[in-house]
């Protein structure tokens, strides 16, 4: 997982340098996830952080890139025998982003989820699944210039979740 982190933030900072003068924007981003499909039958909500990078194309239009972390709180399922943990997801996306007019905007990604899921097993040892699958994740948003607010649909794998990211950028 460190070595991921790192080459996004490699990545980033090479972005940063080199693509100053085409209105390189960074942004920190405050996730909330409110599960849908399968993923609703084994967790409540998710939150995160997740760091999203823009490089400006033109006045209207930027290509993205965003990493983090959002982990997803799990229901109690122990009438079925299940003793689920929190799951951790980890994305990895590209994306285009649009202005439509104002600070109203598109934004479409796909990329990959790196997946955990912990749980315990029946000595009560904690446990890992891991797993990665393609991500896809279109949205609409609002860019007050250090401010962002934004809801999409992120699915894979069957599942998915609505989030709403509140992000400041720098």
């Amino acid at each position: 997982m460190k070595k991921i982190f790192t080459i996004a933030f490699i990545i980033l900072a090479g972005f940063a340098t080199k693509s100053h003068a085409q209105g390189f924007k960074l942004g920190l981003g405050l996730e909330g996830a409110l599960p849908l499909g399968s993923l609703k039958d084994y967790y409540n909500v998710g939150a995160g952080l997740t760091i999203r990078g823009a490089i400006g194309i033109d006045a209207s239009s930027a290509v993205t890139i965003t990493t983090g972390a959002i982990a997803f709180i799990p229901k109690d399922l122990s009438n079925v025998g299940l003793d689920t943990k929190a799951q951790l997801n980890i994305p990895i996306k590209a994306g285009y982003k649009y202005k439509f007019g104002g600070p109203f905007y598109g934004i479409a990604e796909a990329g990959a989820t790196i997946v955990r899921s912990y749980f315990s097993d029946a000595n009560g040892n904690l446990q890992s699944i891991g797993s990665t699958h393609f991500t896809y994740a279109p949205g609409i948003g609002v860019d007050l210039g250090g401010f962002d607010a934004s809801i999409r649909y992120e699915g894979y794998q069957g599942q998915g979740f609505m989030g709403l990211r509140i992000g400041f950028n720098f």
